[in-house]
């Protein structure tokens, strides 16, 4: 929440009260109770889709699944920043015939303002290094039981404006379809998860929002529990002008399945090969994958 200023980065025109603060700080904590909220229904039992899709690790018949990752862009115009996503994946069974898969994407940033191209905030200007939640991403798909080989759902994407700092994202409330495909056949696992979003409220000061987020994933398993993964997260801002719509990244990565039954970490690159102005060059990832079963 930002108070008018009397220039970009002029003094806000009146000063708030004790009440005010109050306030802000409750908006605050209110988004990150929201979030918080989101991760602790993942924690709900059921068959958490993700652990197949998710480097192929084996899916026990009642599980949690929590991917982490941290990456770190650079070559951005507003400098380097570090990203840290939470990714729990879960289902929720409704029927002998179906289930509800459900993926949540929970985001901190550390950033000086916001990166083009980046699913956050879409049309980012440049302003000092901010630490919080970007916006809370979920998506859940209806998907019948029983799939091996190939395996299909559709359903919706929602995005909540739960970002800490305007910077970090959009605010605005955005909804629209989302598919996910996955074909599984020997050692290899192809597939993705794509969402369009069409923002439906918010703050009417903020640019409304058309966004498409594709999470691909490629992998191939290696003998003594090695695997080769990409998992490039490609974005399209469709009312930015056509030059400045996309942002894609190409390369990947080598990953060890570990210890614990189905946890695995993975190091991966990426280089933005098609990318808006101003958006980082490539990005260094670091993913661990958690898996309970209850």
């Amino acid at each position: 929440m930002a108070f008018p200023a009397d220039g970009r980065n002029g003094r806000s025109l009146f000063r708030p009260s004790r009440a005010w603060w109050w306030i802000l700080r409750s908006d605050r904590w209110l988004r990150v109770l929201i979030t918080c909220a989101a991760l602790a229904v993942a924690f709900l039992p059921g068959r958490a889709f993700g652990m197949q899709d998710q480097e192929g690790l084996p899916a026990p018949s009642r599980a949690f699944a929590l991917p982490i990752e941290v990456e770190h862009d650079y070559g951005a115009f507003n400098g380097e920043a570090t990203i840290i996503r939470f990714l729990p994946v879960y289902t929720i069974p409704i029927s002998s015939r179906w289930r509800l898969a459900n993926l949540d994407l929970v985001t901190l940033a550390d950033a000086r303002g916001g990166a083009p191209g980046r699913p956050g905030n879409p049309t980012p200007e440049l302003g000092d290094r901010v630490f919080g939640l970007s916006d809370l991403l979920h998506a859940s798909f209806l998907t019948p039981e029983g799939q091996r080989t190939f395996i299909w759902g559709a359903g919706f994407m929602l995005r909540l404006p739960t970002a800490t700092d305007e910077s970090l994202g959009a605010g605005k409330w955005a909804f629209g379809p989302a598919l996910r495909l996955v074909y599984r056949k020997g050692g290899w696992n192809v597939g993705g998860v794509a969402g369009q979003n069409w923002s439906f409220a918010g703050d009417p000061d903020r640019a409304d929002l058309s966004l498409l987020l594709i999470r691909a994933s490629l992998r191939r398993q290696l003998p003594a529990g090695w695997y080769l993964v990409s998992a490039p997260i490609i974005n399209a801002n469709w009312r930015a002008p056509a030059s400045q719509t996309w942002l894609v990244p190409l390369g990947g990565g080598v990953g060890k399945r570990l210890g614990p039954p189905s946890w695995a970490t993975s190091a991966q690159a990426y280089y933005n090969v098609v990318r808006p102005d101003g958006a980082p060059k490539w990005a260094l990832r670091l993913q661990v994958i958690a898996a309970i079963s209850f």
